[in-house]
């Protein structure tokens, strides 16, 4: 971890961390170190959107945290599990996931804070989703940053539809967690959508069609 924040050469502690791994199970180690390896490399493939070898650790911590269950930080990377979960879709894991939850994972925070996310990504409710977004705490702001667009797509799509005949920018930025209608309007450019005027303060949500 120290070389990665010295340097940020994640090519490189990315091979030297599946390396040590590899060495992990050519040798059968499932102890207290082993967590500590696969945690940090879970952390750094998080920090480059690395979602991948991110899966990869997360899924081998699920046998190493059963073995050692003083060690490391199941709590926080199961929270990770159930945001990740909402990532690729897997309604039926996140679900398993959240009814086999223990009384003491349920009192987690971060674990809470997942069940919150995945309650209102289930439910459609994007005004909650979004909100939540914005006080991710740890590193699940990360993961949601893998699908935070899809799913503001998904809610503009909704907007325009509700709306009619328009809507401010202003709102809409705040609805889909933006921190100003300058931001939000970069990408409203991208999807194309009509402004009432050249202002721009304004979506006219008749002539707006989202694919």
């Amino acid at each position: 971890m120290d070389k990665w924040r010295s340097e940020s050469n994640y090519a490189f502690v990315c091979e030297q961390l599946k390396s040590i791994r590899q060495d992990l199970t050519i040798q059968n180690i499932q102890n207290e170190f082993a967590v500590k390896v696969y945690e940090c490399h879970a952390r750094i493939a998080l920090e480059k959107l690395d979602l991948t070898e991110y899966n990869q650790c997360q899924t081998r911590l699920i046998d190493l945290y059963s073995c050692n269950p003083t060690s490391g930080h199941p709590h926080e990377f199961l929270a990770y599990r159930v945001l990740y979960y909402i990532y690729i879709a897997n309604t039926s894991d996140a679900i398993k996931s959240i009814a086999n939850l223990t009384p003491e994972q349920t009192a987690s925070e971060d674990v809470k804070f997942a069940v919150r996310v995945h309650a209102a990504w289930t439910s459609g409710n994007y005004v909650r989703f979004f909100k939540l977004y914005l006080v991710a705490p740890k590193m699940a702001g990360y993961i949601m940053d893998a699908y935070v667009q899809r799913e503001r797509h998904v809610a503009v799509r909704k907007l325009v539809k509700s709306y009619k005949p328009h809507v401010s920018v202003e709102k809409v930025a705040a609805l889909l967690g933006y921190p100003d209608s300058e931001t939000a309007l970069v990408y409203l450019d991208e999807l194309e959508v009509k402004y009432t005027s050249g202002a721009r303060t304004h979506i006219d949500c008749k002539k707006t069609t989202i694919e």
